[in-house]
């Protein structure tokens, strides 16, 4: 099969830059990960599925510099640091080759963790840019739910200049796509949270959009997830970028804390503020529900509003890699991985190929404990 490939997509999810508990910033798994990237080159596209910079748990200085920081027991290493490795190392490889021969395109899907990029991003469209040309704000189109800004028209492009491939890459939210032109058929890649209820601030996508059938209730009710998602992320961006903030809940409901002493129910309602303001923490390992595959379902047909599914679905979020069905449209989705330990391997991610036919086939990839690099 291998020779038969024609192109080869590698999806990254949950890297969580800036968080000491990332994988990455093991050099062994790092490196295993890194090799098996070059090694695999050229790329059609190398796409980033959410929690790349974890902006929750750390800061943007942090995720993308990487270094040596107070309170921190080791080194961090940076997201640019990630992408001077896979430039030197091309060049190890083959001399004459450097990052611009590794992929053809980067995306970057922010998720929730990573949330603040998309806010940043989507409040220059509809405020700064409008502002900037003279042109009343109240015109602006609000909410934007989707956007694609390419090259220069995001600071992400600028990690990349150095390499003068900052015109092949791209920030995309909510979803990216790749289309297979043979079958005339969809794949697409997003970060997963919108399945979540946790991070939609309650809103499960389909007890609120199964049953509605106006095209007008529709509009409105994936206006209101979209908003309250917005406002959800806003809130626990807050809550969670102060580390003492966390330790101060930690204290009160975990199991070393002060608030065991309290009464059960001041230590019940301790825990529902901690699951409140971060509830990715009790979602993590976790295998998607019957429930979370109609919630794909829902999210394409009806939150998205594609017409003709698409057949092939790929995230991450939950940090637990895996292949599921959907029960109704019979949609395939994968669970890229993440850079947290799960399951005893410090990291899981796919690959995507199309053979002579066009045919895609994801494949999910591991590296295990002992820095090899294997199927799941």
């Amino acid at each position: 099969m291998a020779d038969n490939v024609i192109t080869r997509y590698l999806v990254l999810s949950d890297m969580h830059f800036g968080t000491i508990e990332s994988s990455i910033n093991d050099p062994r798994y790092r490196g295993a990960l890194i090799d098996y990237i070059v090694a695999k080159a050229p790329w059609r596209e190398i796409v980033f599925t959410g929690d790349l910079l974890d902006v929750n748990l750390s800061t943007l200085t942090r995720a993308i510099e990487g270094g040596i920081w107070p309170g921190l027991p080791a080194p961090l290493f940076g997201f640019r640091q990630f992408i001077q490795t896979l430039d030197s190392r091309m060049g190890q490889l083959t001399p004459e080759k450097n990052l611009k021969d590794l992929a053809d395109k980067w995306v970057y899907v922010p998720g929730n963790h990573d949330y603040k990029i998309w806010d940043l991003l989507s409040t220059r469209v509809v405020f700064e840019d409008v502002l900037a040309s003279g042109r009343p704000i109240d015109r602006a189109s609000i909410p934007l739910r989707k956007y694609r800004w390419i090259g220069d028209e995001s600071f992400f492009a600028g990690i990349f200049r150095p390499y003068g491939v900052a015109g092949d890459v791209g920030v995309e939210y909510p979803n990216h796509e790749i289309s297979f032109r043979r079958q005339q058929e969809t794949m697409v890649l997003t970060h997963g949270h919108y399945l979540d209820s946790s991070q939609t601030r309650g809103n499960g996508l389909s007890g609120q959009l199964q049953k509605a059938t106006n095209p007008e209730e529709i509009e409105r009710l994936v206006r209101k997830i979209f908003i309250e998602t917005a406002q959800f992320q806003t809130v626990a961006n807050a809550a969670s970028f102060t580390k003492g903030f966390r330790n101060f809940f930690n204290d009160l409901a975990g199991p070393d804390g002060w608030g065991n002493k309290l009464t059960k129910l001041s230590n019940q309602i301790g825990e529902w503020l901690v699951k409140f303001f971060f509830p990715s923490e009790g979602r993590r390992g976790k295998a998607l529900s019957s429930k979370q595959l109609l919630n794909i379902e829902c999210y394409l047909g009806r939150f998205c509003g594609y017409a003709k599914l698409p057949r092939w679905f790929v995230f991450g979020h939950t940090h637990r890699q895996g292949v599921w069905k959907t029960s109704r449209f019979g949609i395939q989705a994968y669970n890229a991985g993440s850079c947290y330990l799960d399951q005893g391997m410090p990291i899981t991610f796919a690959t995507i190929e199309t053979d002579a036919e066009g045919e895609p086939r994801v494949n999910l990839m591991r590296v295990h404990r002992n820095a090899a690099v294997f199927p799941a």
